[in-house]
């Protein structure tokens, strides 16, 4: 009897039990990897692609990735857990596509911050009663006591609200993301995400949009008056007709100093300076002016082709000085080398005014680097 006693008397004096939020059986919490205090803030940063078209799907990306870093800035101990409330998409998208949009969310926080996240199950399901005479359906959660009492069933602090939208006029994408708190539905973040075709860039808000925009068309302005110099350094062979002989050829090293100039800079102008010499033949020098013209549109990852025309003057430093103009092309194969070949008309002279004649048409090609 005695013991009996004891026993309820130890049980009343023992601080009740609060019940443990209900998870779902395959649900898990893991401490995920801290983000790091280095990385690299990419609101001012552009998105350049190998080509004129942006992937959508980077783009999307792109704006996850920022979401997962303010996210990370909030700290788990303020909104973790998280509950996925509704992730919508927009009425001219795949609603198959909410599915994989999710995935991305849920995979991007997971790596960016120590935040555990909570799939709602109640959220998007469909239920019907009857009140009195009326038949009354509702979707996901409608009142704050249904909201503070999913949350409280799954262990949730906050829930998480994201609308992926596309418009097509203009061309663009926005992701406009809500997370409030679920004990007062306060809202603890909020944030828009955008990103249009023409500039690529990504945007925060119609106030910061505004300003970035200003920004950005004083540093375009600035770019656009200031100029833009190019030198290159190329290697190459050029024949000079000789006479009635085969033909005379030697090794080319040339320096050439260029401006940029246009709306894209498109065009290419400035000087170049070469060295001739053929072994036990001829030795001399070009000094001339050039001018090219870029097909296509610049990318810097991608290939591009130059064509132009040059002239100057053929010195040889013994009286025998002459003329050259002709057409040359360039094919920027990547950031630094290029292949070039011309074709010019080099006035016919002799050394010292007597022996074999040298120049009539002549071709040239090889290779250089490039520097901008």
């Amino acid at each position: 009897m005695i013991l009996t006693l004891a026993v309820l008397l130890a049980q009343a004096a023992a601080p009740p039990v609060e019940p443990q939020p209900e998870l779902p059986a395959a649900a898990a919490i893991r401490a995920r990897k801290k983000p790091e205090a280095s990385r690299p803030n990419r609101l001012e940063g552009s998105m350049v692609t190998p080509g004129r078209d942006v992937n959508a799907d980077d783009i999307v990306d792109e704006m996850v990735d920022e979401l997962s870093v303010d996210i990370a800035r909030l700290g788990a101990a303020q909104i973790s857990p998280i509950l996925l409330h509704r992730i919508r998409v927009s009425s001219n998208m795949n609603p198959e596509y909410a599915h994989i949009f999710e995935a991305r969310l849920a995979a991007a926080i997971f790596k960016a911050a120590t935040v555990a996240l909570v799939r709602c199950v109640e959220c998007s399901a469909t239920r019907s009663r009857v009140e009195g005479l009326e038949w009354v359906v509702t979707r996901g959660v409608t009142t704050r006591d249904e909201a503070r009492g999913v949350a409280q069933r799954y262990g949730a602090r906050s829930f998480l609200d994201v609308a992926l939208t596309l418009r097509e006029e203009p061309p663009s994408l926005s992701m406009d993301v809500e997370v409030v708190r679920a004990d007062d539905s306060s809202i603890a973040f909020a944030e828009g995400y955008r990103m249009d075709a023409n500039r690529a860039m990504l945007y925060r808000g119609a106030d910061r949009a505004q300003f970035r925009e200003e920004r950005l068309k004083e540093l375009e302005d600035k770019l656009n008056q200031r100029p833009r110099y190019t030198a290159g350094l190329e290697l190459g062979v050029m024949r000079l007709n000789a006479g009635q002989a085969t033909g005379l050829w030697g090794g080319v090293l040339r320096c050439r100093l260029t401006e940029k100039f246009g709306t894209q800079n498109q065009f290419e102008a400035g000087l170049a300076l070469a060295g001739f010499a053929s072994p036990n033949s001829l030795a001399g020098g070009l000094a001339g002016i050039m001018f090219q013209i870029r097909l296509g549109d610049g990318n810097v990852y991608l290939p591009a082709f130059w064509v132009g025309t040059d002239a100057g003057v053929f010195l040889t430093g013994n009286s025998a000085n002459t003329p050259f103009v002709g057409g040359t092309v360039r094919w920027q194969v990547g950031t630094r080398i290029s292949l070039h070949g011309a074709v010019r008309y080099l006035d016919p002279f002799q050394l010292r005014g007597q022996g074999v004649s040298y120049g009539g048409i002549t071709p040239e090609f090889g290779m250089g680097f490039v520097w901008n």
